[in-house]
């Protein structure tokens, strides 16, 4: 499973634990449309991964940046309270979040988090969207696999006695095979 799916994971665990205004309904992706009933509800998602190279040797390694993306939707009956709810259950989510062990350890460290708040009005019903991104960055190292089998050691042992080095001494261990 890819690292950024465990942390989303994690973070919807987080989420559901925290007993915000949407309780229990925090979701991993789904498009199913939302109404007011079903609202408040939280959607999390990983749209965005960045991996930066740390060098030329080995194994390829990366500094990655993946964002987890936090989309919290309430519905009220005006403007003043969707957006009151927002501030609410943003706060909530963004407590959870950044207190959460499970996935604090998962990751070095919380490169930024950014809010966007949205209100609109159909008819009676006011509905509000907030989008929390959070940018976590972690370490990958991707060793490739070893295909060959081991089937010998070989080595050079040199030995330097003041200013003079005698020659060097190689060797092969043979690996017995089963």
């Amino acid at each position: 499973m890819l690292y950024r799916t465990q942390l989303r994971n994690a973070v919807v665990a987080a989420l559901q634990a925290a007993n915000t205004l949407a309780g229990q309904k925090v979701y991993a992706p789904r498009d199913l449309p939302v109404t007011p009933p079903g609202m408040p509800l939280i959607l999390v998602q990983t749209p965005l991964e960045r991996k930066q190279g740390r060098g030329p040797l080995g194994a390829p390694q990366f500094l990655t940046t993946a964002t987890v993306a936090i989309n919290a939707r309430v519905s009220g009956s005006s403007a003043g309270q969707v957006e009151s709810l927002l501030d609410t259950i943003c706060d909530q989510i963004e407590s959870a979040v950044l207190t959460d062990y499970t996935v604090l350890r998962m990751v070095q460290q919380v490169l930024a988090v950014e809010t966007e708040i949205e209100v609109t009005g159909q008819q009676r019903e006011h509905l509000g969207e907030a989008w929390l991104r959070f940018d976590f960055e972690y370490p990958e190292v991707f060793e490739p696999p070893i295909n060959q089998q081991l089937i010998d050691v070989h080595g050079a042992v040199s030995v330097t006695v003041g200013t003079a080095t005698a020659q060097p001494v190689e060797f092969d261990i043979p690996i017995p095979q089963e």
